[in-house]
């Protein structure tokens, strides 16, 4: 298929917080996504990966990057076949076993139109896309989880202060309050994120911007997000007015990793870990 676009600016990062990387990144001219892998609770592990996150992460994008050229199929048809075959293939690697963690994702995507005059996303929980038009910038993204997530920090900090630890010290210890949040997941009083059940698409955010109604585009991970929201370095709309004044994801990504560095042990900034995985997607429409 032809672009839909004969000219666009674009960008990717997807950068690993440790050794492996369990995000997954990609754009092109007609599409673009980021996944965010939920590292594994529990220790269950039966792909050759360094962890099934990062497995699950890869197979879902491998096969992003082929549907989505299909545009006989909409968005949420997509990623429901995409649910069914990476479940089926993980099944095969656990021969059977009963998985109490099965392998999730956080996904934002979003495609161009064939009219050219539009594109429609899809996110599906706290990995998020933003739109920008004139200075004003549209951010859509789940809360869900980022509260369940705060409450769980919130737990560290305070255990932290008990014990006279560092709060990444105390990260060990809410283990098992963070496995309970897991088991929420795709579940009514929970969470919904992309696994081994279809319904859960059905609670994504989905719709249709008009390109006259957007300039740019920005996918992102909650590795990239801490920009604005945990570590606080620019207002998300200042990003864009970075990104369209020459700097690069990459740039961001510099200035984002020199605060982690700073912050070794998270008592300045709160978070789970020193350095989280950090993807993100820019496009100029």
């Amino acid at each position: 298929m032809e672009a839909l676009i004969e000219k666009s600016l674009k960008d990717v990062i997807c950068k690993n917080g440790r050794e492996w990387n369990e995000d997954y990144a990609y754009v092109c001219d007609d599409f673009g996504f980021v996944i965010d892998g939920a590292s594994n609770i529990t220790g269950e592990h039966y792909s050759k990966f360094e962890t099934d996150a990062k497995w699950y992460a890869q197979e879902f994008g491998k096969y992003l990057e082929k549907a989505l050229k299909d545009y006989d199929k909409t968005l949420l048809e997509i990623m429901k076949e995409g649910v069914k075959t990476v479940t089926q293939k993980y099944i095969k690697l656990t021969c059977g076993a009963k998985v109490i963690d099965m392998p999730s994702a956080c996904v934002s995507a979003f495609r161009l139109n064939k009219n050219k005059a539009s594109l429609d996303y899809f996110v599906l929980g706290d990995s998020g896309i933003a739109f920008y038009k004139n200075g004003k910038v549209v951010d859509i993204t789940d809360s869900i989880l980022p509260k369940l997530d705060n409450f769980d920090i919130e737990t560290m900090i305070r255990l932290a202060k008990e014990k006279n630890i560092s709060v990444l010290a105390a990260r060990k210890l809410v283990d098992n309050q963070i496995l309970k949040k897991r088991l929420t997941k795709n579940q009514p009083n929970g969470y919904w994120i992309m696994c081994d059940d279809v319904k859960a698409c059905d609670h994504a955010f989905m719709g249709e911007v008009k390109f006259s109604n957007v300039d740019d585009v920005l996918l992102y991970t909650d590795g990239f997000s801490q920009i604005w929201n945990t570590i606080f370095i620019h207002k998300l709309e200042d990003v864009f007015k970075l990104l369209n004044s020459g700097k690069t994801l990459e740039m961001l990504y510099q200035e984002l990793h020199k605060e982690q560095e700073n912050d070794p042990v998270c008592n300045k900034f709160p978070r789970f870990k020193k350095s989280d995985d950090t993807s993100a997607v820019f496009m100029k429409i």
